[in-house]
C-alpha cells in the first residue's frame, strides 16, 4: 500500500511538470501579434459622401452652378452628369464652380430641363469611393439666351516656348454662364505666332515661339468675337 502511494504521488508530480513546462513554452512562443491599423490605412476608400448644388435650390441659370461636395480620405473628385461618363480628376476640395451641366460633354445634354450632377471619389492609392452609391444632386435648369462670351484668362505671361491652356465661356445678359456649343468655337493667332492646338473647341493650347514679345489670340462663336493677350518672356 505505502509503494502504491509512493508510485502515485511520483506520476501526479510527473504530470504536473509537464503542464508547468508546457505553460511556459505557450507563454513564450504562442502569443497573438494584433496588426498595427496602420496595415489596414490603405484599404479605407473615400467614401460616397455628398454634394449640394446652388445650396439645394430647386431652379438655376448658371450652368455652372456652385457645388458643396464633402467626402472622407478623398484627394480626388471627378463629376458626370449620367453616373457613366466623366470628366478629369480634379484635386479635391469642398467647393467647385467649374462642372457644366449642359455643354453634352461628361454625360451632360446640351438643353434645359432637369440637370443631374455625379460624383466619385479617389485617394492619393488609387481607392474609389463605391460606384453603386454615387453621391449626387438634382437641380432644374433654365438656359438663357447667348449674350457674350469670354476667353479665360485674359492675360498671362508665358516663357518662350512655354505653353498655356485657354478656355471659352458664354454668357446670357445678367452673366449667368451659358453652355456652347464646341464644334461653333474656333481660334486664331495674331501675325501667325505661336501654335493653337486645336483650332475648334471649348478650349486650346497655345504654343509661344522662341522669340519674347505681345501676341493675341482670338476666338470666333457665331457672331460673336473675343480676345486674349499673351505675353512671351526670357524671364518670369
Amino acid at each position: 500500500m505505502f509503494k502504491k502511494n509512493i508510485r502515485s504521488n511520483a506520476v501526479f508530480c510527473f504530470v504536473c511538470t509537464l503542464l508547468i513546462l508546457f505553460s511556459l513554452s505557450v507563454g513564450c512562443t504562442g502569443s497573438i501579434s494584433t496588426p498595427s491599423t496602420d496595415s489596414f490605412s490603405s484599404l479605407v476608400e473615400p467614401t460616397s459622401g455628398y454634394l449640394i448644388i446652388e445650396q439645394g435650390a430647386e431652379l438655376t441659370k448658371d450652368c455652372t452652378p456652385p457645388l458643396t461636395i464633402y467626402s472622407e480620405n478623398a484627394v480626388y473628385m471627378s463629376f458626370s452628369g449620367d453616373g457613366v461618363n466623366w470628366c478629369e480628376w480634379e484635386e479635391y476640395s469642398t467647393s467647385y464652380e467649374e462642372f457644366n451641366i449642359a455643354n453634352g460633354l461628361n454625360g451632360t445634354e446640351l438643353s434645359s430641363g432637369i440637370k443631374f450632377i455625379y460624383v466619385h471619389f479617389k485617394d492619393e492609392e488609387g481607392n474609389l469611393s463605391p460606384s453603386d452609391k454615387l453621391a449626387f444632386d438634382t437641380i432644374d435648369y433654365e438656359m438663357g439666351e447667348l449674350y457674350s462670351i469670354k476667353i479665360f484668362p485674359q492675360e498671362v505671361t508665358v516663357l518662350v516656348g512655354g505653353s498655356y491652356k485657354f478656355t471659352l465661356h458664354g454668357y446670357d445678359l445678367k452673366l449667368n454662364e451659358v453652355p456652347l456649343d464646341s464644334s461653333k468655337a474656333t481660334w486664331t493667332k495674331c501675325c501667325g505666332v505661336g501654335e493653337l492646338n486645336p483650332t475648334i473647341g471649348l478650349s486650346t493650347t497655345y504654343t509661344a515661339p522662341n522669340t519674347s514679345g505681345k501676341w493675341n489670340i482670338s476666338a470666333q462663336y457665331n457672331n460673336l468675337q473675343t480676345g486674349a493677350v499673351i505675353i512671351v518672356t526670357r524671364s518670369e
